[in-house]
């Protein structure tokens, strides 16, 4: 019977440390692609959401929300951020998967389920919390940054949603064990 204990132990040790390494890659991911992006500081526009969303997708709010913030620690660490490190950002990262995990995690891939996410990353995130922390960071009227950002925030998240569809499809496709 002990054996038994020990096998499984060794099993589950086996599969948290697959899953650890995993969260790691997705991880790097969103590090590399968030440096994959165009635009000033107040209107940037990257594919860092893609790897927000698969950590919402595969690892659900805990994990998912874990993995945004040390993505923005590592690059702040590795890049620099133009104006210097900020909490806020980190927090920003931490939201984005977090909100992706609540419509996504375990969940079949809907297209209302990418809209909804999609829609609420965009204003709560994008819209609220990156104004927020650029008007804090720059001293920028709060107003006068909004008006500025509105347009790309009209415009990009329906170019998200369509990409998201696509990369959620093909890796619901392949067989990984969440």
């Amino acid at each position: 019977m002990e054996g038994d204990g020990c096998m499984n132990t060794k099993k589950l040790l086996k599969t948290d440390l697959q899953r650890l390494i995993f969260l790691g890659i997705i991880v790097a991911m969103k590090i590399i692609l968030g440096q994959f992006s165009v635009g000033p500081a107040t209107v940037k526009v990257g594919l860092g959401f893609i790897g927000s969303v698969l950590l919402g997708y595969f690892f659900g709010p805990v994990w998912g929300t874990i993995g945004g913030g040390i993505s923005d620690l590592v690059a702040s660490a590795i890049f620099g951020n133009q104006g210097g490190f900020f909490i806020g950002f980190t927090l920003t990262a931490m939201v984005g998967p977090l909100i992706y995990a609540l419509f996504l995690y375990n969940k079949p891939v809907k297209i209302w389920r990418i809209v909804v996410s999609t829609i609420l990353v965009t204003i709560i995130v994008n819209i609220g919390m990156n104004t927020l922390w650029l008007h804090i960071m720059y001293n920028m009227n709060f107003n006068a940054a909004l008006i500025q950002r509105l347009p790309k925030e009209l415009i990009v998240p329906w170019i998200h949603m369509v990409i998201i569809y696509f990369v959620l499809q093909a890796v619901s496709r392949v067989k990984i064990k969440k």
